[in-house]
């Protein structure tokens, strides 16, 4: 009986254990040849750990100025960070060394924004302001720009405009644009008042999800460590449909209304209208590019009612599916991606008061 059982095991023993090598082959092949972007992690953190420096640091926490500028990229970085090299100047920027400012000079546009303007996953030679700046100034010998980029990964409006009361009476700007997007209404002060000053999260703040057969099945395989295995079927779950399942069928995702977008629309347009009085006090002109996705379907009222000049610098629906990101994991605009942001930023220096 038991040698019958036996026999009648053995194939359903030795498939088991095919499954679990395939399995784990599986696991070390996207390690390996990691077609999903697990690169983005590692990248990410060798950023926060040797890019970064933390104004916090030394410092009694309850003094931290939570809406002044609480991080900022070292000064004269040569960083390889894997995918993209990224270098700095004395100032943190990325881009090359910004002198004083002179009469006769370049027109100075200085960009405002988040890892979009900046230019995360690319060299700075592949970006769409160093293209736009190298093209413009081919273009127009004699009326040349001057780019600085101060984009800044995790920068929200609030830390935009720290930046910019720092570092703008010397850089004494022509022209200010700020790329926004989705991050600028998600506070960066969270990161300071749960990591350091040992504040939790609003449970109201968490967005609705009631997740999925591949979410559930992705959080069983890194409780047994193939994460790379997990993090390729997390992918191919539905965030939209998670949503209206939990939120309701009709529910439509809209970034000020949910997570921590209500708390940080009102607090982005209070820095909003501290951009425009800044740069209208010292009569430099000021745009807002929308490059929101989810869209934030507020922000176009908003400006036009607070008299600020905001231009459709999005992905349409149709480039959407185009292969423009550095990889599954990671959405930044690849190469390509740069070349439709440059198009983009091309169309809109039309409207733009720069030098003709």
């Amino acid at each position: 009986m038991n040698r019958r059982l036996l026999r009648l095991l053995a194939p359903l023993i030795a498939a088991a254990i095919g499954l679990v090598f395939a399995a784990f082959a599986t696991e070390h092949a996207l390690r390996f040849a990691d077609p999903i972007g697990l690169n983005y992690d590692v990248e990410f953190s060798r950023y926060r750990n040797e890019a970064l420096r933390f104004d916090w640091e030394g410092k009694d926490p309850t003094t931290i100025d939570l809406d002044g500028r609480l991080f900022r990229h070292r000064e004269k970085l040569d960083l390889d960070l894997g995918s993209f090299h990224m270098r700095t100047n004395a100032i943190g920027f990325r881009g090359p060394e910004i002198e004083a400012k002179r009469e006769g000079g370049p027109c100075r546009v200085l960009v405002l924004g988040d890892s979009v303007a900046f230019g995360w996953g690319v060299d700075e030679q592949v970006t769409f302001l160093r293209r736009f700046e190298a093209d413009w100034n081919a273009a127009h010998p004699t009326k040349p720009i001057e780019v600085c980029n101060a984009g800044h990964l995790v920068y929200d409006t609030t830390q935009q405009l720290a930046l910019l009361r720092e570092l703008g009476p010397t850089l004494a700007p022509d022209l200010v644009l700020l790329v926004y997007v989705v991050n600028d209404i998600e506070p960066s002060r969270d990161i300071v008042e749960e990591n350091v000053l040992g504040k939790r999260p609003d449970p109201s703040e968490a967005v609705p999800d009631a997740g999925d057969a591949w979410t559930s099945f992705a959080s069983m395989l890194r409780n047994v460590g193939m994460t790379a295995t997990a993090e390729l079927c997390a992918l191919q779950s539905d965030p939209v449909a998670r949503f209206r399942k939990a939120a309701g069928s009709d529910a439509t995702y809209e970034p000020h209304l949910y997570g921590k977008g209500k708390r940080g629309w009102p607090r982005s347009q209070d820095a909003l209208l501290a951009l425009r009085d800044w740069c209208k006090e010292r009569s430099v002109p000021f745009f807002v590019l929308d490059h929101t996705r989810p869209v934030l379907k507020p922000l176009p009222g908003f400006c036009a009612d607070s008299g600020i000049a905001c231009e459709d610098f999005r992905f349409t629906d149709e480039e959407l599916p185009l292969p423009m990101y550095n990889s599954k994991k990671d959405t930044h605009a690849n190469a390509f991606g740069h070349e439709l942001l440059l198009q983009k930023l091309q169309r809109i220096a039309e409207r733009l008061p720069l030098p003709r």
